[in-house]
C-alpha cells in the first residue's frame, strides 16, 4: 500500500526528473539533465501556483497529491462486500491519506516556516531541503554500520564450535 509521503522534502517526491520534465517540456531545455538544485527550483516554482514565491499550505498539499495518490483497496479487502459498503471503505481510505498529508503539511509549516508567516519561502525550503538530505544521509550511514555489525556477528557466530554455543 503506497504511503504518504512523510516529509514535503522526500526525494521519491522532488527528484522525479522526468515528471518534471513532462511539465516543464514547454519551458526548458528537455534534453539536458537537471542538476538537483535545478529540480529543487522547478519542484518549488512548479508548486507555486499563484507565482507569489511563497508555498501555502495549500499549495503544499497539491504538490503532494500531485504525486501520490490514495491507496486504492486490495482485492481481499473487497470480498463478500456490497458495492455501498466497498464506496465506504474507500471513502474511508481517502480520507486517511488526507490526513495523512495534512500533518505533513502541518509539520512543514510547523517545522520549516522560520519566520512563521505561514508561508515556505524558498530559502526556507532550500534549507529545510538541504536539513533532511544530511538526516536522511546520517540514517543511511547508521542502518549500513548496524547492517555490519551484524554481518560481523553472523560470521563470527558461523565460526565457532557449536559445543561453544550451548
Amino acid at each position: 500500500m503506497q504511503q504518504p509521503p512523510t516529509s514535503f522534502h522526500d526525494p521519491n517526491v522532488v527528484g522525479n526528473q522526468e515528471h518534471l520534465r513532462e511539465h516543464l517540456k514547454n519551458e526548458i531545455n528537455i534534453n539536458k539533465d537537471l542538476s538537483p538544485e535545478e529540480m529543487e527550483f522547478h519542484y518549488f516554482r512548479l508548486h507555486d501556483s499563484n507565482n507569489d514565491t511563497l508555498l501555502d499550505g495549500q499549495e503544499i498539499m497539491k504538490a503532494l497529491t500531485h504525486m501520490m495518490q490514495p491507496p486504492e483497496l486490495m482485492p481481499f479487502e473487497m470480498q463478500g462486500k456490497t458495492a455501498p459498503d466497498i464506496a465506504k471503505l474507500k471513502k474511508e481510505r481517502y480520507l486517511q491519506f488526507m490526513q495523512g498529508i495534512v500533518q505533513v503539511v502541518d509539520k512543514v509549516l510547523e517545522t520549516d516556516d522560520v519566520d512563521k508567516d505561514g508561508y515556505l519561502t524558498y530559502p526556507e525550503y532550500i534549507v529545510a531541503r538541504r536539513r533532511d538530505a544530511k538526516q536522511m544521509l546520517k540514517m543511511q550511514q547508521e542502518m549500513l554500520r548496524q547492517a555490519e555489525a551484524y554481518r560481523q556477528q553472523q560470521a563470527e557466530l558461523a565460526n565457532k564450535p557449536k559445543e561453544a554455543l550451548l
